[in-house]
């Protein structure tokens, strides 16, 4: 004799009447979370100064986070490299990411804009896979090129 698709379902439930038990709750659903996010939190702008030793560039992503795979932007300031850590005006910055342990570097390359008084935006940073980035953050003064390095771990 064939049996319709819920016909063992009604069984049970008809055996568990006869003895007087109850069916078991529903299970409930699993919870739907969202995937964590990969990248790296900052608290802190990070530091470094220009191989020359003339500036200090203190950097930090807006909104706190380094994303894997997605654009984000950094705030970028500059001060020369003296105790009163006077800010450089009319300086250009150019940020470059490489990940040498697979001998390339970013997809995109991102754009600078002054701010004045020392600030600068870097936007259309894209660091599209998780390892070891290293950085190049350089500053243009007056014709001249330097640069401070840096590096993160995504």
């Amino acid at each position: 004799m064939r049996h319709a698709p819920f016909a063992p379902a009604l069984y049970s439930a008809l055996a568990l009447a006869a003895c007087g038990g109850e069916a078991p709750p529903p299970a409930p659903a699993p919870a739907v979370t969202a995937p964590a996010r990969a990248g790296i939190p900052f608290s802190e702008p990070r530091v470094a100064v220009t191989r020359d030793g003339l500036y200090r560039l203190s950097w930090a992503p807006v909104g706190g986070f380094v994303p894997v795979n997605e654009h984000f932007e950094l705030e970028v300031t500059v001060t020369k490299n003296d105790a009163a850590a006077t800010p450089v005006e009319g300086g250009a910055v150019v940020v470059d990411c490489q990940m040498p342990d697979h001998g390339h570097g970013m997809l995109r390359e991102p754009r600078s804009e002054d701010l004045g008084g020392g600030k600068h935006k870097v936007r259309g940073l894209l660091l599209h896979m998780g390892g070891h980035w290293t950085m190049a953050l350089s500053v243009l003064v007056d014709g001249v090129a330097s640069t401070a390095d840096d590096s993160i771990d995504l």
